[in-house]
Protein backbone atom coordinates (compact mmCIF):
# COMPACT_ATOMS: atom_id res chain seq x y z
CA UNK A 1 0.00 0.00 0.00
CA UNK A 2 1.21 3.37 -0.61
CA UNK A 3 1.84 5.82 1.40
CA UNK A 4 -0.64 7.80 0.17
CA UNK A 5 -3.44 5.53 0.23
CA UNK A 6 -2.06 4.70 4.20
CA UNK A 7 -2.57 7.72 4.93
CA UNK A 8 -6.25 7.95 3.10
CA UNK A 9 -7.06 4.43 4.51
CA UNK A 10 -6.53 5.46 8.50
CA UNK A 11 -8.09 8.88 8.19
CA UNK A 12 -11.05 7.48 7.41
CA UNK A 13 -10.70 4.70 9.63
CA UNK A 14 -9.82 7.33 12.13
CA UNK A 15 -12.91 9.20 11.33
CA UNK A 16 -14.88 6.43 11.43
CA UNK A 17 -14.60 5.04 14.97
CA UNK A 18 -13.36 8.78 16.85
CA UNK A 19 -16.61 9.08 18.30
CA UNK A 20 -16.56 5.55 19.82
CA UNK A 21 -12.92 6.18 21.25
CA UNK A 22 -13.91 9.14 22.42
CA UNK A 23 -17.25 7.99 24.54
CA UNK A 24 -14.81 5.14 25.70
CA UNK A 25 -12.29 7.71 27.07
CA UNK A 26 -14.82 9.71 28.48
CA UNK A 27 -16.44 6.83 30.09
CA UNK A 28 -13.53 6.23 32.37
CA UNK A 29 -11.75 10.03 32.68
CA UNK A 30 -13.63 12.19 34.79
CA UNK A 31 -12.68 15.55 33.22
CA UNK A 32 -13.00 16.94 29.36
CA UNK A 33 -10.03 18.45 29.22
CA UNK A 34 -8.21 15.32 30.32
CA UNK A 35 -10.38 13.31 27.96
CA UNK A 36 -9.03 15.18 25.10
CA UNK A 37 -5.64 15.18 25.92
CA UNK A 38 -5.88 11.33 25.72
CA UNK A 39 -7.83 11.08 22.86
CA UNK A 40 -5.16 13.31 21.45
CA UNK A 41 -2.41 11.26 22.54
CA UNK A 42 -4.33 8.02 21.34
CA UNK A 43 -4.65 9.63 17.80
CA UNK A 44 -0.94 10.06 17.60
CA UNK A 45 -0.32 6.39 18.77
CA UNK A 46 -2.74 4.89 16.54
CA UNK A 47 -1.10 6.94 13.79
CA UNK A 48 2.29 6.04 14.56
CA UNK A 49 1.42 2.32 15.01
CA UNK A 50 -0.90 2.18 11.75
CA UNK A 51 1.88 0.16 10.04
CA UNK A 52 1.43 -2.52 12.25
CA UNK A 53 -2.51 -2.67 11.83
CA UNK A 54 -3.80 -5.44 9.72
CA UNK A 55 -6.56 -4.30 7.13
CA UNK A 56 -9.34 -5.89 7.53
CA UNK A 57 -9.55 -6.38 11.39
CA UNK A 58 -11.25 -4.45 13.39
CA UNK A 59 -9.97 -0.62 13.53
CA UNK A 60 -12.31 0.22 16.27
CA UNK A 61 -11.47 -2.75 18.88
CA UNK A 62 -7.72 -1.57 18.05
CA UNK A 63 -8.21 1.77 18.72
CA UNK A 64 -9.91 1.66 22.15
CA UNK A 65 -7.26 -1.09 23.01
CA UNK A 66 -5.13 1.72 22.34
CA UNK A 67 -7.32 4.17 24.15
CA UNK A 68 -7.29 2.32 27.02
CA UNK A 69 -3.50 1.99 27.18
CA UNK A 70 -3.23 6.24 26.75
CA UNK A 71 -5.98 6.13 29.89
CA UNK A 72 -3.60 4.03 32.08
CA UNK A 73 -0.51 6.30 31.12
CA UNK A 74 -2.91 9.37 32.21
CA UNK A 75 -3.61 7.20 35.81
CA UNK A 76 0.28 7.17 36.25
CA UNK A 77 0.50 10.47 35.72
CA UNK A 78 -2.53 11.74 38.11
CA UNK A 79 -1.98 9.02 40.12
CA UNK A 80 -1.24 12.02 43.61
CA UNK A 81 -5.04 13.21 42.88
CA UNK A 82 -7.93 12.45 44.92
CA UNK A 83 -10.35 11.31 41.93
CA UNK A 84 -9.38 8.52 39.89
CA UNK A 85 -10.52 5.11 39.17
CA UNK A 86 -8.87 1.64 40.13
CA UNK A 87 -7.02 -0.55 37.59
CA UNK A 88 -10.09 -3.02 38.39
CA UNK A 89 -12.80 -0.62 37.79
CA UNK A 90 -10.84 0.50 34.56
CA UNK A 91 -11.24 -2.92 33.27
CA UNK A 92 -14.93 -3.43 34.14
CA UNK A 93 -15.62 -0.33 32.17
CA UNK A 94 -13.36 -1.39 29.18
CA UNK A 95 -15.65 -4.58 28.85
CA UNK A 96 -18.88 -3.26 29.36
CA UNK A 97 -17.99 -0.48 26.89
CA UNK A 98 -17.00 -3.62 24.27
CA UNK A 99 -20.33 -4.91 25.18
CA UNK A 100 -22.36 -1.92 24.86
CA UNK A 101 -20.85 -1.23 21.37
CA UNK A 102 -21.40 -4.54 19.82
CA UNK A 103 -25.26 -3.78 20.53
CA UNK A 104 -25.04 -0.12 19.33
CA UNK A 105 -23.63 -1.66 16.46
CA UNK A 106 -26.53 -3.81 16.02
CA UNK A 107 -29.20 -1.20 17.12
CA UNK A 108 -27.34 1.16 14.61
CA UNK A 109 -27.89 -0.89 11.76
CA UNK A 110 -31.89 -2.03 12.34
CA UNK A 111 -32.52 1.84 12.34
CA UNK A 112 -30.73 2.67 9.29
CA UNK A 113 -32.72 -0.27 7.71
CA UNK A 114 -35.92 0.72 9.18
CA UNK A 115 -35.08 4.32 7.79
CA UNK A 116 -34.74 3.28 4.74
CA UNK A 117 -38.15 1.49 4.57
CA UNK A 118 -40.11 4.14 5.25
CA UNK A 119 -42.22 5.37 2.92
CA UNK A 120 -41.36 8.48 0.82
CA UNK A 121 -43.83 11.17 2.94
CA UNK A 122 -42.50 9.56 6.14
CA UNK A 123 -38.87 9.45 5.10
CA UNK A 124 -39.43 13.63 3.63
CA UNK A 125 -40.92 14.68 6.87
CA UNK A 126 -38.00 12.88 8.60
CA UNK A 127 -35.31 14.78 7.06
CA UNK A 128 -36.64 18.18 7.12
CA UNK A 129 -37.60 17.47 10.85
CA UNK A 130 -33.84 16.44 11.84
CA UNK A 131 -32.18 18.65 9.61
CA UNK A 132 -28.89 20.82 11.29
CA UNK A 133 -31.48 24.09 12.48
CA UNK A 134 -34.49 22.71 11.62
CA UNK A 135 -37.79 24.36 13.54
CA UNK A 136 -40.89 22.49 13.30
CA UNK A 137 -42.99 25.89 12.54
CA UNK A 138 -40.83 26.45 9.64
CA UNK A 139 -41.00 22.74 8.56
CA UNK A 140 -45.30 23.14 8.92
CA UNK A 141 -45.26 26.19 7.17
CA UNK A 142 -42.88 24.64 4.28
CA UNK A 143 -45.62 22.27 3.94
CA UNK A 144 -48.23 24.30 4.64
CA UNK A 145 -49.41 22.19 7.67
CA UNK A 146 -50.05 22.92 11.12
CA UNK A 147 -47.97 22.87 13.81
CA UNK A 148 -49.41 20.39 15.83
CA UNK A 149 -49.96 17.84 12.71
CA UNK A 150 -46.56 17.86 11.81
CA UNK A 151 -45.77 16.51 15.73
CA UNK A 152 -48.24 14.30 15.68
CA UNK A 153 -47.07 12.74 11.87
CA UNK A 154 -43.81 13.15 13.45
CA UNK A 155 -44.42 11.10 16.74
CA UNK A 156 -46.22 8.16 14.78
CA UNK A 157 -42.94 8.18 12.20
CA UNK A 158 -41.08 7.67 15.56
CA UNK A 159 -43.22 5.11 17.09
CA UNK A 160 -43.54 3.36 13.41
CA UNK A 161 -39.44 3.20 14.16
CA UNK A 162 -39.56 1.89 17.21
CA UNK A 163 -41.67 -0.96 16.23
CA UNK A 164 -39.46 -1.58 13.12
CA UNK A 165 -36.66 -1.53 15.30
CA UNK A 166 -37.64 -3.38 18.10
CA UNK A 167 -39.21 -6.26 15.59
CA UNK A 168 -35.58 -6.28 13.60
CA UNK A 169 -33.94 -6.66 17.20
CA UNK A 170 -36.18 -9.79 18.31
CA UNK A 171 -35.59 -11.23 14.99
CA UNK A 172 -31.88 -11.06 16.00
CA UNK A 173 -32.63 -12.48 19.39
CA UNK A 174 -31.09 -8.96 20.66
CA UNK A 175 -33.59 -7.02 23.31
Amino acid sequence: MTSESTREEFVRLLTQHQRRVYAYILGIVPNWNDADEILQETNIRLWSEFDRFELGTNFEAWAVRVAHFQILSWRKRVSRSRLFFDHSLVELIAQEFEAHSALADVRHQALRECVAALEPRQSELLARCYAEGAKIKQVAETLDRTTASVHKALQRVRLSLHKCIRRRLAAEGVT
